[in-house]
């Protein structure tokens, strides 16, 4: 029994208390920042392995890019094309529906300076959808989509409520009566 009692006595002085766990919305959120760094320095990689097995990524070709393999030689031939590249993150939100799916979307700039020398300014938009996976024990991305070269507004317009829009006087709505039938 005295043995048993200083194992458990050794056991809990070997545990270190660690800080708060993260919530899902920040663990998310640290995974648009590791890509963000990948990418930067052309880990491609290191950026394959934030996507499940069957991740998609769409926006930045002609076709959909399914699964880390393809994802890593998108990255990895995109790489092959430029010098340096920087991804500028702006405004992104993420959410966390429960403890199992999230989204974050937002706008980010990509710089990249080609092999000419020539420096190329993207404003882009992303959505990205995550699934914590509990078989490897960590969150991954699922669904990914740029949409390059849109800029993304600082200060948007307010919404306008439906009884707040008024016709001009001078428009006459269109009605049935109105649209001749062929």
């Amino acid at each position: 029994m005295r043995t048993v009692s200083r194992i458990l006595v050794a056991s809990m002085l070997c545990i270190t208390v660690s800080p708060a766990l993260a919530t899902p919305d920040e663990e998310v959120r640290d995974i648009i920042s590791a890509w963000v760094q990948a990418y930067t320095e052309g880990d491609h990689n290191k950026i394959s392995q934030l996507y499940d097995r069957y991740a998609r990524l769409r926006g930045v070709d002609t076709a959909d890019m399914i699964g880390p393999e393809a994802i890593s030689e998108h990255y990895y031939f995109e790489n092959g094309h430029s010098t340096s590249r920087v991804v500028k993150l702006g405004e992104i939100k993420c959410y966390a529906y429960d403890d199992v799916t999230a989204t974050c979307a937002g706008g980010m700039e990509f710089v990249v300076t080609r092999r000419s020398g020539k420096t190329l300014s993207q404003p882009s938009q992303i959505s990205v959808a995550f699934a914590y996976d509990h078989d490897v024990g960590k969150w991954l991305i699922h669904d990914h989509q740029v949409l390059r070269d849109i800029a993304v507004a600082v200060n948007p317009a307010p919404t306008l409520q439906a009884d707040a829009v008024k016709s001009p006087a001078n428009v006459v709505p269109a009605s049935a009566a109105t649209i001749p039938v062929q």
